[in-house]
């Protein structure tokens, strides 16, 4: 399983480097691998916000790797256990030779490009930074590895 993060971003606190680069490492291994493609965050104070998240939403399509599965991260997307998670990234890498999720920056995802994603999904009700849900969809990919692979980090 191909999983690829897009992110917008400029430089990330060094705790949240380390808990990002903890995952990676846990992740890339067999027949899994992750790869996090930053996105510098367009923040022209000239142009409204819509304007800025046009721009990054230009930037991330380009960086989306082909024959990709989509899955924008929003708190109006679906929400999922870590088990349907689990069984929804198996599903889909049973059809789709990557899977990329997408993460907005501070204003979120431009509504046309999170329109055109093959999955909505939220990580919660409540909104946290951008930085923040690098590690927390890092975590819970891992997670949904050690549910696939029966290994005990994952506990019910």
């Amino acid at each position: 399983m191909k999983l690829t993060i897009i992110n917008i971003a400029n430089k990330m606190p060094a705790w949240i480097q380390d808990g990002c680069d903890e995952y990676l490492k846990r992740i890339n291994h067999g027949k899994y691998s992750c790869q996090i493609i930053e996105i510098k965050a367009d923040k022209n104070p000239k142009k409204t916000p819509l304007e800025n998240m046009s721009i990054e939403a230009k930037k991330i399509e380009v960086a989306i790797p082909k024959d990709s599965f989509v899955i924008a991260l929003d708190e109006r997307g679906k929400s999922y256990d870590s088990i349907k998670f689990a069984n929804t990234l198996e599903q889909t890498s049973l059809n789709h030779s990557n899977i990329c999720f997408i993460i907005g920056g501070a204003d979120g995802i431009h509504p046309e490009l999170r329109n055109k994603a093959n999955l909505i999904i939220s990580l919660s009700s409540m909104v946290f930074p951008h930085a923040l849900v690098r590690v927390i969809i890092l975590e819970q990919i891992y997670r949904a590895i050690s549910i696939l692979e029966n290994h005990p980090y994952h506990r019910e």
